[in-house]
């Protein structure tokens, strides 16, 4: 997966839509969240095959299990080349100390989630990250 020659206006949109984003597994939850980032960067959806295939955390776990993954990291890591979270740059995948799923934007990540009660895209700085994955460019 390789970033278009205008993926940054692309990645922008899609933040920008996602605003007020309410985390659902399987709807939007932090992997399709992150997903959908790729797919508008790069025009190709890393998630594909996880679509659809599960509805909560328990079957989320089952199907990156029946996949063949020990878990999310896993996953990642099989479509993208593992960096260090200090070399995450502007449209790299993040991974938080909790295991989620977050899209660099700087030395900040955006995550789907719920901050003073209101649902929507919450900011990690780079302290918060175990993890980064750099999305190609071309």
């Amino acid at each position: 997966m390789i970033r278009r020659s205008n993926w940054e206006r692309r990645l922008a949109v899609y933040l920008d839509g996602h605003r007020g984003a309410v985390f659902r597994y399987g709807r939007l939850d932090c992997a399709l969240f992150a997903a959908g980032a790729v797919k508008a960067m790069t025009g190709k959806d890393p998630a594909r095959g996880f679509r659809s295939k599960y509805r909560s955390q328990a079957s989320a776990v089952r199907a990156i299990r029946a996949a063949g993954f020990e878990d999310l990291a896993a996953v990642v890591s099989s479509k993208f080349e593992a960096i260090a979270p200090a070399f995450a740059r502007r449209g790299d995948l993040v991974m938080d100390r909790d295991g989620s799923l977050g899209v660099c934007v700087g030395r900040e990540a955006l995550f789907v989630g719920e901050e003073g009660g209101l649902a929507g895209l919450v900011r990690q700085p780079i302290s918060a990250w175990a993890k980064a994955w750099r999305v190609a460019f071309g």
